[in-house]
């Protein structure tokens, strides 16, 4: 076959072209480190390497949010531990109240210092984060929860309702607390059941809940009622809610009383009510057991600021006290309980992270499997390149030099 100049020409020009067509892009992967420059390199692995960083990107949103996430809980946890601190202090004030040492003076500087101690409470509970979004009112975060009266009576003004973010392709997790669940609901007495003097009392008789668990329900209600026993000694009865006589196996609840005695009885669940009976009852004197009732931290220590301000000392004082001890001790259980659900929630954080930052080393080993150029090889690729279109050249330069005038 025969092949014109102008033939041979072209095919040199193509040749130089191609090589240097091929060098470029050679030139190009190695300058950007990337092996798929466009997406007409390799259609199929430039859609997967678009799926993997899309993965990659939520992936990462995922622990953005976990790590918003911890530094809202971190708060919260430190807050209520704060919160805690102060309770204590205030059960402190209040058994240092009930000491019989005390007089009117001396109790209402203690009265004072409760109210520092409960305007304290109230600023703790309206802690924000920083940017304006309150800790512990629900999902209402831009709405401050607590207000306090004129009273000493603290408002709730938030939700029970709690935001979530979604920390992993199926979790998601609460980075809010309520505060009606962490300061509002809290129940009194032993959380089960409460005991106070009923009002009229003359005796020096002092009642205390027990911890024994009980199930009481509302409107459930009993009084232990004393009379003497005509020896100079004191009876008591224990009496349901119409003041009929509770039974067991028939037999009235009833017996001589005896200073620092433990009683029980049972509720109408069946299960044992436990309270501890001190001092010295008259004839008459009732006391009485009654379900628990959700009451607010707050109004536990306005209640005993108000109590110590009242000109009361002695059995009712310490009746008194012993209520507000049991109550103040409900509120720093409840308060140990949420921050037990804080720390769970930052333990998820933990292990949701840990899976995140497993699947990012993943995700990206399988795009830079794509996506990142092998150097080695390509270099090696970009010098037999530059052979190749070195070879081009001088072929090129060669084959314009020819002439049949030389061989004339």
């Amino acid at each position: 076959m025969r092949l014109s100049t102008s033939q041979l020409a072209l095919q040199g020009v193509n040749s130089i072209l191609s090589q240097q067509a091929s060098l470029s892009k050679t030139q190009a992967q190695l300058a950007s480190g990337r092996q798929i420059l466009t997406p007409s390199d390799d259609p199929a692995g430039a859609s997967r390497i678009l799926e993997l960083e899309k993965a990659i990107n939520t992936v990462e949103r995922y622990n953005r949010n976990a790590d918003q996430a911890e530094t809202r809980l971190g708060l919260s946890e430190n807050i209520l531990n704060e919160f805690g601190n102060t309770l204590q202090r205030v059960r402190e004030l209040s058994v240092q109240a009930a000491n019989g040492s005390q007089d009117r003076e001396t109790r209402a500087y203690i009265a004072s210092e409760l109210r520092q101690a409960q305007d304290q409470l109230v600023q703790l509970a309206n802690t924000d984060d920083g940017n304006g979004e309150f800790l512990f009112a629900g999902s209402e975060t831009r709405t401050q929860p607590f207000t306090k009266t004129a009273g000493g009576k603290v408002v709730y003004n938030g939700d029970q309702g709690q935001r979530e973010v979604r920390i992993g392709p199926s979790r998601t997790l609460a980075v809010d607390s309520s505060g009606f669940d962490a300061f509002m609901k809290i129940p009194n007495g032993n959380g089960d059941y409460q005991a106070r003097e009923a009002q009229g009392n003359s005796g020096s008789g002092i009642i205390t809940v027990g911890d024994s668990p009980a199930l009481v329900q509302p409107g459930e209600a009993y009084t232990i009622a004393f009379e003497q026993d005509g020896a100079g000694g004191m009876t008591y009865r224990v009496l349901d809610g119409d003041d009929q006589p509770v039974a067991v196996d028939g037999e009235p609840v009833t017996g001589p009383y005896e200073p620092g005695m433990t009683l029980r009885f049972p509720a109408e669940s069946g299960q044992s009510l436990q309270v501890k009976l001190d001092g010295r009852p008259e004839e008459g004197d009732r006391f009485e057991v009654s379900a628990a009732r959700p009451q607010s931290v707050f109004e536990t220590v306005n209640n005993l600021i108000r109590t110590l301000e009242d000109d009361g000392d002695g059995p009712a004082l310490n009746n008194a006290v012993n209520r507000f001890l049991a109550d103040i001790d409900q509120g720093m259980e409840n308060i140990i309980r949420v921050r037990s659900e804080l720390g769970a929630r930052l333990n998820t954080l933990d292990a949701s992270r840990d899976a995140n930052e497993g699947a990012l080393l993943d995700l990206n080993a399988a795009k830079s499997r794509l996506a990142d150029l092998d150097y080695a090889e390509a270099t090696g690729r970009f010098n037999q390149e530059l052979v190749g279109l070195q070879a081009a050249q001088q072929t090129y330069t060669r084959l314009q030099g020819l002439s049949l005038f030389e061989f004339i």
